[in-house]
């Protein structure tokens, strides 16, 4: 592949980065939680009451990180943490009622924002994205997790 394609393809990288952050913000930010914990509110809403452990492989992020996300759920009421009966020491969460109605608040809202982002393209080109952003989602992973790291230099700062 050519210089200037790889260099086209960061460039609308960056712009769909810089387009899913502001369309997060706006989503997350109208139902007043923060991006992690809709992540998690969502991530609950599929799984079922799950492990802070489970969680945190799910979510790719540390125990502690996911555990203070938690603990902002709980205090906000959108949560329950309750200690596992087969194991002490784990910690089973679980949506509470408003939880629930929040998750489905967000998956309402947003929805409605994707079914009409959707709706603005041609029908060809809303199938090519339904095809190919999973493509990419799994590539990405893929390659970061053969690599080790998505990072495009070492820790020293020179190119890997």
């Amino acid at each position: 592949m050519s210089v200037a394609t790889i260099r086209e393809f960061r460039r609308t990288l960056r712009t769909l980065e810089r387009e899913v952050d502001l369309a997060l913000q706006a989503q997350t930010g109208c139902c007043g939680v923060s991006s992690a914990q809709c992540h998690l509110l969502l991530t609950l809403e599929e799984s079922g009451p799950s492990s802070v452990g489970d969680l945190a492989a799910a979510l790719e992020l540390d125990s502690s990180t996911l555990s203070r996300t938690v603990d902002g759920l709980v205090r906000a009421g959108l949560a329950e943490r309750r200690e596992d009966p087969e194991n002490r020491r784990r910690q089973i969460v679980s949506l509470s009622g408003a939880g629930r109605e929040k998750a489905d608040s967000i998956n309402g809202l947003c929805d409605r924002y994707y079914r009409r982002l959707l709706g603005s393209l041609p029908p060809a080109e809303a199938d090519v994205l339904h095809k190919a952003l999973p493509i990419l989602a799994r590539a990405l992973r893929s390659f970061r997790l053969a690599e080790g790291s998505a990072a495009c230099c070492d820790r020293s700062g020179r190119p890997s």
